[in-house]
């Protein structure tokens, strides 16, 4: 018995439980191999001896350390922050498939990235070839540099594209401007890493203190005034319309900086430090809500397309159901007309006259044809409805095809070219009828005295499989190309050629339900090809 939607349970995984568990247990038995995880204060004296600091010394050096250690929680919640902003921007294109978001969280995490080089130098954790007083402000300017360059070339990317990329095309073109972001934050980090002499950056008793940091504020302003309002304009997001807002703060940063700060862990340097944060932190509102929200959208879409999957199915059944029913129905009655128009011809045969026996004959004949016309209808309502996915090797189902139809292929003198063909998954034997449909079109329909000469192929078009059936027969009419797909439709009077007219029909259902299409190309005279696509996963 199949539990309720309302007692499923949510649980986690039995991996992701013993992955705890393990996180748990690695310390302890990395300590049992002599790996130290200790941080206790110690010291070298004059001797070369290790000391331990006692409270009062370590209490000084961390009130001394106060600054380094405020800086470097306001720039690690920065970064924090621009990572998250990311992963979500990443998150949102899988569902949106819209570009301009990853590239715009890529731009925000090599920001970030530059934020941290910035950081860990300034704890030493980075060594740099220049001393620590020109390093640190000089790093900080070129992650304010950096930051609003990238942000510029993101954001100009899509303003200035006119078109929305297909999906495929789309991934790649995202890889590669991440991967070019990723290359110029490392060229950035080298550049400013190996340098042997750095630039003065800070001028404690000039009015603009920090001029290297008017750059990324001119930058800024022009992203508030005129580039990401056309960005939102295009974009019409709460991203985007976040990202425009977060201008504020990081405006209020150089502001702070340039005309300020004057020295390392000042009221204006931590002031700065903050509000930069914070202009990291709206982006990431703005892509959470954004994602909440499509996320939602895509929730109601997806019940919608179950409920409109269901109630069709449901049509489908009933139609196939009733087609059934119908054409089982409807044979009874057929059978039993043309049974006693036998028999009346047969015991009366000598006693009516000429009329009397053309009378009886269109009789048989229209019963025949309508019994077959029933059969194809009951044959159209069971495609794909009673086979299996199966592999699928062409080249050996046409083998059985021309076996099949052995008796018209030899009466009309065909010639039957097939290439090699592709092994897929599908429907076996509504492929087999497919293809049975289009060659015995082929031959119907060849010119007088000409023999049907018929070549098959297939070509990988990337998702798809595209095959063709071409033939150099008397092909057709423009007007005639979008209704013979139809259901009963023949373009020849009747008793021209053999046939229901729901060959065709048939063909278009079985490329349906492979998730393809098909089409026709021709011209009176010049033959037809006939081609259709299938998808290589069912």
């Amino acid at each position: 018995m199949k539990a309720s939607p309302q007692t499923i349970e949510l649980r986690f995984s039995r991996s992701l439980i013993l992955i705890i568990i393990a996180i748990c247990v690695f310390p302890f038995i990395l300590q049992q191999l002599g790996v130290n995880f200790g941080s206790v204060n110690l010291v070298f004296n004059a001797n070369g001896e290790k000391v331990k600091l006692d409270h009062t010394s370590q209490d000084l050096i961390l009130t001394n350390l106060r600054g380094t250690f405020t800086h470097l929680i306001l720039e690690w919640t920065a970064i924090c922050i621009a990572i998250a902003t990311a992963i979500l921007a990443f998150i949102q294109y899988r569902i949106t498939n819209n570009p301009a978001t990853p590239i715009i969280g890529a731009a925000l995490l090599c920001a970030g990235f530059i934020d941290a080089f910035h950081a860990l130098s300034a704890i030493k954790v980075i060594k740099s070839v220049s001393d620590n007083e020109n390093f640190l402000p000089f790093t900080w300017a070129i992650s304010r540099i950096f930051n609003s360059v990238i942000l510029i070339l993101g954001t100009s990317i899509f303003l200035f594209k006119s078109k929305r990329m297909a999906p495929k095309k789309g991934r790649r073109f995202v890889l590669l401007i991440c991967l070019s972001f990723i290359f110029i934050a490392y060229l950035t980090v080298y550049f400013a890493a190996l340098s042997n002499s750095l630039p003065q950056t800070t001028f404690q008793n000039s009015f603009i203190t920090r001029p290297y940091d008017v750059i990324p504020l001119f930058l800024f302003l022009f992203m508030a005034i005129w580039l990401l309002p056309q960005f939102h304009k295009k974009e019409n997001s709460v991203f985007s319309s976040a990202l425009l807002w977060s201008m504020i703060p990081a405006i209020a940063t150089q502001m702070y900086m340039v005309f300020g700060s004057k020295d390392l862990h000042d009221s204006n340097f931590n002031i700065a430090h903050s509000l930069k944060a914070i202009s990291y932190l709206i982006p990431f509102i703005g892509i959470t809500l954004d994602y909440i929200t499509t996320h939602k959208k895509e929730q109601v879409r997806i019940t919608e397309l179950k409920n409109a999957q269901f109630n069709l199915r449901q049509k489908n059944k009933e139609l196939e159901q009733f087609a059934y029913i119908a054409s089982h129905d409807l044979q009874e009655p057929l059978r039993t007309v043309m049974n006693f128009t036998q028999l009346f011809e047969e015991e009366f045969q000598d006693k009516i006259d000429a009329n009397g026996s053309t009378y009886l004959n269109f009789i048989k004949e229209a019963t025949i044809r309508m019994s077959a016309l029933i059969k194809g209808l009951l044959d159209y309502s069971r495609i794909g409805s009673k086979t299996e996915i199966s592999n699928v090797k062409f080249n050996k189902l046409l083998k059985t095809v021309k076996i099949d139809l052995e008796a018209i292929i030899k009466e009309s003198g065909a010639k039957i070219k097939v290439k090699k063909l592709p092994k897929i998954k599908g429907h076996k034997t509504e492929l087999r009828m497919l293809f049975q449909n289009l060659i015995t079109n082929a031959i119907k329909f060849k010119k007088e005295g000409v023999p049907p000469v018929i070549q098959i192929k297939a070509i990988d078009i990337g998702e798809y499989w595209e095959f063709s059936v071409k033939d150099n027969g008397i092909g057709i009419e423009e007007k005639h190309k979008e209704k013979i797909f139809s259901m009963f439709q023949q373009l020849h009077s009747k008793g021209t050629y053999e046939g229901t007219g729901i060959g065709l029909a048939h063909s278009f259902k079985i490329v349906s339900i492979h998730k393809g299409q098909i089409w026709v190309v021709s011209e009176p005279n010049k033959g037809s090809e006939f081609k259709f696509t299938i998808k290589k996963e069912e």
